[in-house]
């Protein structure tokens, strides 16, 4: 038995507009990680953040989203200091960032459907224990609300934008920058396929419109869209069925970039809003005799100044953390051009993201110009946790080549100039300050924050580019 019940009416609708059609299945291939917003991947720049827990408050005119935009898996731990990864029930999972168990118990597995929807990356953090509502069980994650189904055997997101609208919460949202539900009739009169060809063709913002459909799945994952593009503020936003897009046209001081589009995270949003009951939202302890292990370095973040100047800025991290003044623009004017990363920055450096020919640098010439200032910087390959670990427990940094939010790629190889060369799509570089027992504490250019990925995720992504980085050290 799950050893709660929480009777709370709020979360059971239709799963589709216009009529109750079978659920889809929600594909993986978006990334991310804090708290109501998240970045959807576009061709922009590097600096696309995923997950941000702080709260911010929206003033039109001369300020900011109402809700945070997606950062980094940088968080309060709720279970104090020094007390970071902790063993959990057998087919349990505990997240220490925000101090919830996902489990398989009792033939609701949770835990197997969070797995195969793409885990932290597509759903984020879990933001609530699981709750019985309507009667189904739910868990709330950062971007939207599970609900499992027993005849299935699997688990749905739920319509939570939709849930808002019928429970009197426009007023409140359109007050932060998320468009009201449209009262239009889309002429579809419960038939499904009519209710999509009509609602897809709200989505006249091109880049919104792109960035919808780079998921492989987005009817599944956002929903059918419930407005038309808006302006609020320094933002284009348009609602969907489990989220909301904002499109950022404005320039506004440690927020998305003009041209970025982030969306809201509705898990956290009905967190927020107190759709969860109090039990529901309570912290979770795992086992508390197993043992802790942790290390996480004091390492000063910055966030890149180029689009693609990661290698640059996380250099200059590591420099800062051992004294060395060494700003990016300076790593940056050092930097040789050459077609081939490994000789030096191959592209230009203010292209777009996510392509490999205007692309980045690799560990040797950042290495070079690290060791020209009095650092000792050590090019390595085939990167594994124990040599990592044994960096960080003697005060050395590794500076990690990986893709941005260690997004699934697969490496193209080139020849360049005689030579053999891999090149990967979203490559990126962060800069790793610490471990768990799960996963390992990275300080990320892109948002200039801290970030957390799990062991199994950083290997692989660090295994497209060979397991390279550069171990500095003083």
């Amino acid at each position: 038995m799950w050893p709660f019940r929480l009777i709370s009416g709020v979360l059971s609708m239709p799963n589709e507009v216009g009529a109750t059609v079978a659920q889809r299945r929600i594909c993986s291939a978006e990334l991310g990680a804090k708290s109501c917003v998240s970045r959807v991947f576009g061709q922009t720049s590097k600096s696309k953040r995923f997950m941000l827990i702080t709260a911010l408050l929206l003033v039109f005119g001369t300020a900011v989203p109402a809700f945070p935009f997606d950062s980094t898996l940088s968080w309060s731990n709720p279970l104090g200091p020094g007390r970071v990864e902790a063993a959990a029930p057998a087919g349990s999972r505990f997240f220490p960032q925000t101090g919830f168990l996902v489990s398989n118990r009792d033939g609701v597995n949770f835990l197997s459907e969070f797995e195969r929807l793409g885990g932290v990356t597509t759903l984020g953090f879990p933001v609530s224990r699981v709750f019985e509502a309507s009667g189904f069980l739910h868990q709330g994650f950062q971007r939207g609300i599970l609900q499992w189904r027993s005849v299935a055997n699997s688990a749905v997101l739920v319509n939570v934008m939709d849930q808002f609208y019928s429970s009197g919460k426009d007023d409140w949202l359109l007050s932060k920058g998320i468009p009201r539900h449209s009262s239009s009739d889309d002429g579809s009169r419960g038939d499904f396929n009519k209710a999509k060809e009509t609602r897809l063709s709200w989505m006249t913002n091109p880049e919104i419109r792109q960035a919808y459909l780079s998921n492989p799945d987005p009817i599944s994952f956002y929903g059918l869209p419930t407005s038309n593009p808006e302006r609020h503020g320094p933002f284009i936003a348009q609602r969907f069925q489990r989220g909301s897009l904002q499109l950022w046209v404005d320039s506004v001081q440690d927020m998305p970039r003009p041209g970025e589009v982030v969306g809201v995270l509705a898990g956290d949003l009905a967190k927020g809003l107190g759709f969860f009951t109090a039990q529901a939202v309570e912290p979770e302890s795992p086992e508390p005799e197993a043992e802790l292990q942790e290390l996480v370095l004091p390492v000063p973040a910055f966030r890149q100044e180029r689009n693609l100047s990661c290698e640059s800025s996380a250099a200059a991290m590591a420099a800062s953390y051992f004294g060395v003044a060494l700003p990016e623009r300076q790593i940056v004017a050092e930097l040789p051009l050459d077609p081939n990363p490994h000789k030096g920055f191959r592209g230009n450096i203010d292209g777009l993201f996510g392509w490999i020919d205007d692309y980045g640098v690799y560990a040797e010439p950042i290495a070079k110009i690290l060791t020209k200032h009095g650092l000792k910087a050590e090019v390595v390959y085939d990167l594994s946790l124990e040599t990592l670990k044994k960096a960080l427990a003697q005060d050395k940094l590794v500076v990690a080549w990986i893709t941005l939010y260690t997004t699934p790629q697969k490496p193209i190889l080139r020849e360049i100039n005689g030579a053999k060369v891999n090149l990967v799509p979203s490559e990126h570089t962060v800069v790793v300050k610490g471990y768990d027992q799960r996963g390992v504490f990275v300080n990320d250019p892109a948002t200039g924050r801290g970030g957390y990925y799990l062991n199994e995720d950083f290997l692989r992504a660090s295994g497209y580019f060979g397991g390279m980085a550069v171990v500095v050290s003083k």
